[in-house]
């Protein structure tokens, strides 16, 4: 009796790349990863609020609030003056963007998903522009 061996699935390939490049990424890598996910999940939010889907945008606004709460989690505060200014200051700007998320699915209000995107996606920008391409230099 010959057995087929189950084809690998889309999803479950994509799975075992997103696993590999977590695995093998830097923590700069990681920590753009983080931003742009939270991004994507508060456009994809955006989308679904301005269509009429409150119910269906809350597991996207859900994700990017933990993405913000594991940023948050990360920021080294006792890192020295400029350092430890600088972990104030994202701390607080995560803070703001996560209170809007919140408020924009209690509410279903977009302009404060879109708040927290106007926060949010500089500062990915911002990480992406510095810090990895400082890493390929």
């Amino acid at each position: 009796m010959t057995t087929m061996a189950h084809p690998v699935t889309l999803p479950a390939a994509a799975d075992h790349y997103l696993a590999e490049r977590v695995l093998n990424a830097s923590p700069a890598e990681l920590t753009a990863m983080l931003y742009d996910a939270c991004v994507g999940a508060i456009k994809v939010a955006i989308r679904l609020q301005e269509s009429g889907e409150h119910v269906a945008a809350l597991p996207k606004l859900g994700k990017a609030q933990d993405i913000l709460l594991e940023l948050r989690s990360t920021l080294n505060h006792s890192a020295g003056q400029e350092a430890g200014e600088l972990a104030s200051n994202l701390d607080a700007l995560y803070t703001f963007a996560w209170q809007q998320l919140v408020q924009s699915g209690l509410k279903k209000d977009t302009a404060a998903a879109r708040a927290a995107l106007d926060v949010v996606e500089p500062i990915q920008q911002a990480w992406r522009a510095s810090c990895l391409t400082a890493a390929v230099a």
